[in-house]
Formats: C-alpha cells, sequence, structure tokens
C-alpha cells in the first residue's frame, strides 16, 4: 500500500507539471516552457519506473486487484493533479506566460 500511496502523490505532481507544460506551449515564453518541461519530464520518468514496478510485481504474481488498483490510483490521482494545477495557473499567469499570448 505504501507503493500504491507514492504513485498517487508522484502522478499528481507528474499531472499537475504536464497541465503547466502544455499551458506553457501555448504561451509567449519559451524559457517559462522550458523550465515546466524540464518538470514534466522528470516527474514523468519517475511516475513511469513506479507503475512498471507496480505492474511488474502483479504481472509476475497474477495479482490482479493489484494493477486495478494501481489503474485507479494513477487515473484518480492524474485528474485531480491536473485540475489543481490548471486552477492554480488560471489565477497565475500573466504577461507573456498567459495562454495565447505573443
Amino acid at each position: 500500500m505504501i507503493d500504491l500511496a507514492l504513485l498517487a502523490v508522484v502522478a499528481f505532481i507528474q499531472n499537475m507539471a504536464f497541465t503547466w507544460v502544455s499551458r506553457s506551449r501555448n504561451s509567449g515564453d519559451p524559457n517559462y516552457h522550458r523550465w515546466a518541461a524540464i518538470a514534466s519530464n522528470g516527474v514523468w520518468f519517475i511516475t513511469t519506473l513506479l507503475i512498471w514496478n507496480q505492474l511488474w510485481v502483479a504481472l509476475t504474481t497474477g495479482d490482479w486487484l493489484k494493477i486495478l488498483l494501481t489503474g485507479l490510483v494513477y487515473v484518480i490521482a492524474t485528474t485531480e493533479g491536473s485540475v489543481l494545477m490548471m486552477k492554480i495557473l488560471l489565477k497565475k499567469e500573466t504577461g507573456k506566460k498567459q495562454v495565447g499570448a505573443r
């Protein structure tokens, strides 16, 4: 269960970073996008390692419940991370950092 809790936290942060990078890509500030991309890709790598660890153990032992729980934790955590970051960025983005800025 500790592994699933860690996955939830990292997946939450992953999608916060993914939402940031998605929005920054549509801004007018390349340096802002650089930092968002570093965060997004770095956390994605860590999340991928955690998911593979969960799934490898579950697949080799036939623990289908663990596979289901891993998927549910990932989907819920990434969804909520994305929603929270969008709320934060809608309030925070100004100037060249706003979506659609040129």
